[in-house]
């Protein structure tokens, strides 16, 4: 036969070979499981080898006597070099069946990462405060110098000096701001989910079955992201990233960094990309390494039956019967690898009857959950409600596999010590959780979730991870979850773990990212302030040593906040003797007695309050328009008191004295501001808005067609669908926004197309519409979208439409009597500006049309206009147009995100760009205010606005920030026009700074009564 060897020292060579290796990997598994006694048991290891040697030698050759002919072997010297190679490569994988995925031996004698990018000059950090992820988080080097060179973190030291003439190294000086691992989302869609939303940029979901372990993230990953660089410039070094939801099992999930690469491709990406995949550059493992980590999507609960239409039952079934067939598989391959093995050690290859080789028992569609079962994969579980978590843990024990995590998981918190019954129980493996920190209550399976979720875990000793599912949130503020986990009680330490080391920690990669270490990684991020203080923007980033910002974003002239966030993390805003838990039982689904519980402490309704220690009253003072400092008016001195009777401010002074019956409340040095006011979202339209039957119908648009609307006819439609009309208050969603300050909600009816209908004022706290005082304003204003919303006319037919209901506004109809039709006629209630008109468009190019149909419809109606443009991605492209039409803007979301073409020129911000959009708006003189995209975010919205304003520098006040989500809405929507007492104030009362963490709000006003809550 061609290529045979024929002498038999060529043979017992071959048998050599194949031995030696066999006892090589064996003694490199035992030396990854016990690398510390590796030494000291080096030859009872080499015994056990032996032995093993000979029970597989005997297990071979009774098989092969007991099965007869089907067992048959050939000698290995009797192999073309073709088929010695393929048997070798056989013996290989059965030799890796069970080993473990770990580190290379020689990994820890690295000199160079292995995606340094060549030619990148060394960097010395100097004066940083290092928070090392060290000691469980605890650790932090002050005045400490980090180098980084050859992609590596080299050196960690006090005054590390450099060699004499060396010009090459790049020298930062950090003055003491803090330095901190590069973060590590662990749960993302960048790139498979890509931004802009264009056709075909979407790979996240298959539709193709719900068992999908065979399909790859790292297939569909879209390089062209225009959120690459906006999330590198939030701190993001790395992401996961994952399949989507849609199916039982979605597929393969792969780690990646996100710099960019001079090879500019998705695999240069891929950080330790496992071994099964084949690249085309020939990288290959080096025998004797153990396997890299692989990661896989599960997903349970509603998306998977929203989708196939399938019960719980026929999910549990989905993964019952996969698992299943995996299984049959693992055992095939582990008796073909008992007896390959036997073969291989007596210098044997196993042929079947026909005299080829047996080929290893495999499954393309399988082998991924295979290796599941074996051990090999971090399983990354989405999964809320307790429900669930309980049937898939129970699958955990019946097929036995490990967790890796449990994503979303709002209810884990209510059930911490089933977690720790995850297979193999006893809290050997209990799996990390993957939470968001407020992002909550958008639909069933969300509605029990809690921000108290982080710290009740964690006091289970419970690993907690804060991530985005980019582009649900966006990635670039991952590092704000974890403020808010923090703010919520999650201690510092374990805040900042949650997106640095327990990600890299639960991802297996904790050998080189997640700490700052030497030989680490040399993925960095310098702060401008303590990274859990709020506004922390990195000042640079580094990813495998190479800075990712073109210029360093300076921090801010420390003055004492700022000295005081550069010391310490800010304090956290907990409520005593707060049990979350107990909350559910009081959570909108008890239908006996809703809202009623004797475990949870009302809020408490009084006339009169004495606030002490009061820092700063921001409020209308009736004399000038906009806010005022009522003590600096007063020429009062902080810290003073502030009296509240009947709804008026009867006294403030350093001291109002004593009275029987007031309470007292002490602002430990915090604010009166007025009550903030939140639009944008359907609060009160929705208490979950992924719930039909919870949720008023989307408005109908007569644009949907992609023809005109009946509206332009003579007579025209004169009545325009209400929000009040459907308007449902006492929710869940409510309380939470009263509890965090805004008093008011402007909401306009649901829909994506152009017509929208007339939005509603009203107050959160208000039980039901007849409620004394509960509407604020019953038509707050008219509502249109322009641009790319949902409607199929285009832009020019939405304009035109606009444009013809306008003109005829101010050319209304009279009846009978010669009265004008005009009460029931909201657009011609804008052409005479009697109503202000919102325009949701992001566009500048739309935003500019808009502009010119303001001046012409004006001009045909000889009175100005309200105008507002909702959304405003692209208005700063043209503030001061904006600012001569007297055009307001509502931005919304605050923080820029392109998500849309229409979207894709929003200004970034800070590190990117030196101003925000709210920043270049306010200085060309737009009254500016900040909108809200969901029901929860209104909690937020002083946050964004204090945000907003330490980014500009300066160059906005304390005074205007406030205005942006307070009083600029009221004057945006003339809300002021329905008070019915100017004497009365809306005020929010907060503890401690609400443009800090730490802060909550202990009071609201309610008309002539102040709530206080507990």
């Amino acid at each position: 036969m061609k290529g045979l060897a024929s002498s038999s020292d060529d043979e017992e060579k071959v048998k050599r070979t194949a031995g030696v290796r066999l006892r090589r990997n064996r003694s490199f598994a035992d030396r990854e499981a016990r690398p510390h006694h590796y030494t000291s048991r080096r030859i009872s290891l080499a015994l056990l080898a032996v032995a093993a040697g000979c029970a597989l030698i005997a297990l071979y050759q009774s098989q092969s006597t007991k099965d007869g002919p089907a067992l048959a072997s050939r000698s290995l010297a009797s192999l073309s070099e073709d088929e010695r190679t393929a048997w070798s490569e056989v013996v290989d994988r059965c030799e890796d069946l069970h080993t473990p995925p770990g580190v290379p031996e020689s990994f820890w004698q690295r000199r160079e990462n292995d995606r340094f990018a060549a030619g990148t000059s060394p960097t010395l950090i100097r004066n940083a405060t290092v928070w090392t992820g060290e000691d469980d988080g605890k650790q932090v080097l002050y005045n400490h110098d980090v180098l980084l060179d050859r992609g590596l973190v080299v050196k960690i030291g006090e005054d590390i000096m450099l060699d004499k003439g060396d010009s090459r190294t790049k020298v930062v000086q950090a003055h003491g701001s803090w330095l901190t691992p590069g973060i590590f989302d662990m749960h993302s869609h960048i790139g498979v989910d890509s931004l802009p939303a264009l056709s075909g940029a979407s790979d996240t979901n298959s539709v193709a079955g719900a068992v999908l372990p065979h399909l790859r993230s790292l297939d569909g990953i879209n390089g062209h992201d225009l959120a690459f660089r906006r999330v590198v410039s939030g701190g993001v070094t790395t992401s996961l990233i994952l399949p989507g939801s849609a199916n039982n099992v979605g597929g393969q999930a792969f780690v990646i960094k996100l710099r960019p690469t001079a090879e500019r491709t998705i695999d240069s990406l891929v950080l330790e990309m496992p071994w099964n995949v084949k690249l085309p550059s020939g990288e290959r493992r080096k025998r004797g390494d153990p396997p890299r980590w692989r990661h896989m999507k599960n997903a349970c609960g509603e998306n998977i039956r929203r989708v196939y239409g399938q019960t719980r039952l026929d999910l549990a079934w989905n993964w019952r019967s996969n698992l299943d067939k995996a299984r049959s598989l693992k055992q095939k391959q582990d008796k073909f690898c008992s007896r390959a093995l036997a073969a291989a050690q007596s210098g044997r290859a196993l042929v079947d009857q026909s005299g080829e080789q047996e080929n290893f028992p495999d499954d393309l569609q399988l082998e991924a959950l295979v290796d599941v079962l074996r051990g090999k994969v971090k399983v990354n579980t989405h999964c809320y409600e307790t429900t669930d978590l309980d049937g898939y843990i129970r699958l955990t024990h019946e097929f036995q596999f490990p967790v890796a995590v449990f994503h979303h998981a709002h209810e884990t918190y209510l059930v911490p010590d089933l977690l720790k019954q995850a297979w193999p129980g006893n809290g050997t493996a209990t799996p990390a959780v993957a939470l968001f920190a407020t992002n909550g209550r958008y639909k069933r399976e969300a509605w029990r979730g809690s921000e108290y979720a982080a710290k009740i875990l964690n006091e289970q000793n419970i690993s907690v991870i804060f991530k985005s599912d980019h582009p649900v949130t966006d990635s670039r503020y991952l590092l704000y979850q974890a403020q808010q986990g923090h703010d919520f009680g999650l201690p510092a330490n374990k805040a900042l773990a949650s997106i640095t080391t327990v990600p890299a920690v639960t991802a297996g990669l904790s050998h080189r990212i997640g700490f700052l270490r030497r030989n680490y990684d040399a993925d960095v991020v310098l702060w401008s302030s303590h990274p859990l203080s709020l506004g922390a923007t990195p000042q640079q980033v580094w990813i495998d040593g190479v800075a990712q910002l073109a210029e360093s974003f300076p921090p801010a002239s420390p003055g004492e906040d700022e000295t005081a966030r550069r010391n310490g993390p800010p304090q956290a805003s907990l409520r005593e003797d707060y049990d979350p838990t107990r909350e559910q039982e009081d959570d909108g689904f008890d239908w006996l007695n809703p809202g009623e519980t004797e475990h949870r402490k009302k809020p408490e309704l009084v006339e009169r309050v004495k606030f002490t220690n009061v820092g700063e009253v921001l409020l209308k003072d009736g004399k000038q328009s906009g806010l005022a400092s009522l003590a600096q008016a007063e020429g009062v001195r902080a810290p003073f008191e502030v009296v509240v009777d009947d709804g008026k401010i009867v006294c403030l002074s350093e001291s109002c004295g004593t009275a029987l019956g007031v309470k007292t409340v002490d602002l430990k040095n915090g604010s009166l501001l007025p009550s903030l006011v939140t639009f944008g979202s359907a609060l009160g339209l929705t208490d979950i808005i992924a719930e039909k039957s919870t949720t008023d119908a989307p408005a109908f648009d007569p644009l949907l067609d992609g023809k005109l609307s009946f509206a332009q006819q003579q007579y025209g439609p004169r009545v325009s669908v209400r929000a009040l009309d459907g308007l449902s208050l006492g929710g869940k969603q409510l309380k939470t926004a009263e509890e965090n300050g805004v008093g008011k909600a402007i909401t306009a009816p649901l829909g994506k197309g152009f017509f929208r209908g007339v939005s509603v004022a009203f107050r959160t706290g208000a039980a039901h519409v007849l409620e004394k005082g509960a509407l604020v304003k019953e038509a707050a204003a008219l509502h249109v979208a322009v641009g790319h919303f949902g409607s199929a006319a285009p832009v020019a037919i939405e304009v035109a439409e606009l444009r013809a209901l306008l003109l005829g506004g101010v050319t209304a109809p009279k009846d009978d009597d010669g009265h004008e039709w005009a009460p029931v006629d909201h657009f011609a209630e804008v052409a005479k500006g009697k109503l202000p008109l919102v325009v949701r468009a992001h566009k500048a190019d739309v935003i500019a049309s808009l502009i010119r149909l303001k001046e012409e419809v004006e001009h045909a109606g000889g009175t100005t206009q309200r105008w507002v443009i909702h959304g405003g991605q692209e208005a700063h492209l043209l503030a001061s147009e904006l600012a001569a039409s007297r055009i307001g803007v509502i931005l919304s979301p605050p923080r820029s995100f392109p998500a849309t073409w229409d979207e894709r020129r929003s200004l970034p911000g800070p590190p990117l760009t030196p101003d925000t959009a709210q920043t270049v708006l306010h200085r060309a003189g737009v009254v500016v205010a900040l909108g809200s995209e969901e029901e929860w975010m209104p909690r937020s919205v002083v946050q964004e606005a204090a945000w907003a304003q330490r980014l500009s520098r300066g160059e906005v006040s304390r005074r205007d920030a406030v205005a942006w989500v307070s009083t600029n809405l009221v004057e945006l929507f003339g809300l002021d026009d329905e008070r019915e007492e100017d004497a009365k104030v809306d005020f929010a009362a907060f503890e401690r700074d609400p443009f800090e963490f730490g802060s909550r709000v202990v009071a609201v006003s309610s008309g002539s009564r102040v709530k206080l809550f507990p």
